[in-house]
Parts: C-alpha cells; sequence; structure tokens
C-alpha cells in the first residue's frame, strides 16, 4: 500500500517565507492546506481537538479501509520535514454551546477565533463534519438509540486513555443500522465486530441505488448482515431503552427486534462563527477573493465549506484555500512594499513635499 503524503506538492526544501498561519483542523483538508503551506516555506500550526490528526480518517473510517500507521507516518512526517507544528486537544470555539459535537470531550484547551488571529498571518478554518443527522421518529432518544458517529467514534477512540468513552455495549443484541452509505457499512462491521446477535440494515431505497454499492452490500450479507431495503423507520419502541423498531417495508408496517438503533444517515458540518464569518456568502461565491471569509485572513475549506464530502473532494478543497491564502499573502507583501517605496519617494523628492 502507497505511503500517504500532504507534502506531495514539494519541490524540494522551502526557504522560511517569514510568515504564520494557523489551520483549524487536522483532518484531510486541513492537512492538505498544512501540507500545501509548508512547502512554500510557510510557519503552520494545527490545531484540533482529538488528540491525535487524522480527523475522521482517524476516528471515524475503520483500520481497513485507511490503516492509522499511513496518517501517523505522514503527519510525523510534516513535523520533522516541514516544520509543521501540531496542536492537539486543542478546540477553537465559538458562542454555540462547546460540548455538542464527537471529540470535544478530549479538550484541554479551549482558544477563542479571535486568538487564533491574532497568532498568525492567516488562518483557514477546517472544521470538518462533527454532528449526525438524526431522524426525526418517536422513540430516537431511548437508551440504546445512536447516531452513526456515536457509534463508530468511540470504537476507533476507546484506545486513547485520555478518551471519556466506552465502546458501545451491543454483544448478544440485534442491531438495526439505518442507511446504505459507507458509515451504515462501517456501523454494521463494527456491530458485528462487537458481538451483535444479529444485524439487519434498513434502507429507503433499492441496494442497486445504495451509496456503498453492492459490492459493500454482498460482503455485508456473507458476514450475516440482514439487508431489508425500500424501507422507512416510523418509531423506536420501549420504555426506557430500544427494544424494537417500527418500519414500513415494501409497503407493509413491521416491527423488528432492536436493542440497539444506529441512524448512519450523514453528518452535518457545523463550522464556528459561520454567521460571523459569512460562510453562506462563501458558498455562493459572493466574496472579493476566493475562499475568504468576511474576515479579510481567515479562509474557510473542506467539509465546513462544502458540508460533507468524500476525502478526495476535501483535500481539493483544502490545496485550493491554501493556494488562495498563499497568493494573498503575497498580493499583501507586495502593495506594502509599494507604499514603502512611495513614502522613500516622497522623503528623497522635494517634489513631492512642496
Amino acid at each position: 500500500m502507497p505511503a500517504m503524503n500532504f507534502n506531495f506538492l514539494c519541490p524540494g526544501p522551502a526557504a522560511p517565507a517569514g510568515r504564520s498561519v494557523g489551520i483549524i483542523g487536522a483532518g484531510p483538508s486541513g492537512l492538505a492546506a498544512a501540507g500545501h503551506l509548508s512547502c512554500l516555506g510557510y510557519q503552520v500550526e494545527v490545531y484540533d481537538k482529538l488528540p491525535k490528526p487524522g480527523g475522521l480518517m482517524l476516528f471515524g473510517i475503520p483500520g481497513h479501509r485507511i490503516p492509522r500507521q499511513r496518517i501517523a507516518d505522514a503527519t510525523r512526517r510534516m513535523e520533522r520535514e516541514h516544520g509543521v507544528v501540531f496542536h492537539p486537544q486543542t478546540k477553537i470555539c465559538c458562542s454555540a454551546p462547546m460540548f455538542e459535537e464527537e471529540g470535544d470531550h478530549f479538550c484541554r484547551e479551549v482558544l477563542g477565533l479571535k486568538d487564533l488571529v491574532m497568532r498568525h498571518d492567516a488562518s483557514i478554518i477546517c472544521t470538518g463534519s462533527w454532528k449526525s443527522r438524526r431522524m426525526g421518529i418517536e422513540g430516537e432518544g431511548l437508551a440504546g438509540v445512536y447516531s452513526g458517529l456515536e457509534f463508530l467514534f468511540p470504537i476507533r477512540a476507546a484506545r486513547y486513555a485520555s478518551a471519556k468513552v466506552k465502546t458501545p455495549e451491543v454483544k448478544g443484541k440485534d442491531v438495526i443500522v439505518v442507511g446504505a452509505g459507507h458509515s451504515a457499512v462501517d456501523a454494521a462491521h463494527g456491530a458485528v465486530g462487537l458481538g451483535a446477535a444479529s444485524v439487519t440494515m434498513l434502507y429507503r431505497r433499492t441496494a442497486r441505488e445504495a451509496p456503498c454499492g453492492s459490492y459493500e452490500i454482498e460482503r455485508l450479507k456473507e458476514m450475516g448482515v440482514v439487508w431489508r431495503e425500500l424501507a422507512t423507520p416510523l418509531k423506536v419502541l420501549g420504555s426506557e431503552s430500544a427494544e424494537s423498531l417500527e418500519a414500513r417495508i415494501g409497503g407493509e408496517v413491521e416491527t423488528l427486534p432492536a436493542q440497539a438503533v444506529i441512524a448512519a444517515i450523514g453528518e452535518i458540518a457545523t463550522p464556528p462563527f459561520a454567521k460571523e464569518l459569512g460562510l453562506e456568502e462563501v458558498r455562493k461565491g459572493e466574496v472579493h477573493w476566493l475562499h475568504m471569509t468576511a474576515i479579510e485572513n481567515v479562509f474557510v475549506a473542506g467539509d465546513a465549506l462544502t458540508g460533507p464530502s468524500k476525502i478526495g473532494k476535501a483535500i481539493y478543497s483544502g490545496l485550493k484555500a491554501a493556494r488562495s491564502l498563499a497568493n494573498w499573502l503575497d498580493l499583501k507583501a507586495q502593495n506594502r512594499l509599494a507604499e514603502y517605496a512611495y513614502d522613500d519617494l516622497v522623503a528623497k523628492d522635494e517634489r513631492f513635499r512642496k
């Protein structure tokens, strides 16, 4: 398997540019931006609430998809060869409640965006998608009902001593996974691995339309996972915890045993200061500089800008934001030099003093 490299655009060792950039978020877009800017000689510092860089690549996606050692090797190379500084367990917070997303409990230090802006010449927000969508049905608040991230994140995070999380207890239970994307597939794999008595996947469309693809569905079936299509969850039943799920399947209402229900139906981007930064205008392209927010030296990239996307798109977005930031700083420096040259000319030429 090829090595992971976020500094893949480096022509060689770069001379120090004398400028500092802060990046909020160490997921794919943040690491891509850090890789590009460090290749240009910028002093790059990356802030992330988790104990290790990688974001959902490390804490959401199972190791058989992206081995964690590849991520560790790539980020270590960024530190050693390009001087990137990582600030783990550090959250850049906003006016919203702090502990509302997966991974927030790792935080040991909280900084405001103003603090970050004052520390660096420019910053990029790459905070990703850390809040799961809900089904919006009765009984969703019962114990044993998880969102996709609520189920998957503890499985990857439990290895860290600083994590105040416990692996979901589904051993010997009937588990239902709602959804058919890769997160749903990963949740089904996780439930099987944790010893669930049975795992059933419900999808509102057909297998042919499933985002995960037919290959993944066949693999799950080989593991004993039951596939039910044209299925819509209606209600989680139980007194204090989940006992069963009522669903419409193929036009008929059925009640399926379920002591655990995992709603793996997608995530929501929750970037800090969305209104203050004017992110909606950035999404529409109503900006005076690509990827720049309403604050002149603050840029945005990845899921924080576009909403949940695939890793490749997040990396591309991070690269675009990094290039835009570098071009903006270069232009700003040129304008400053022009001002200095003009001031020098005025000081030397008597005609300008009259």
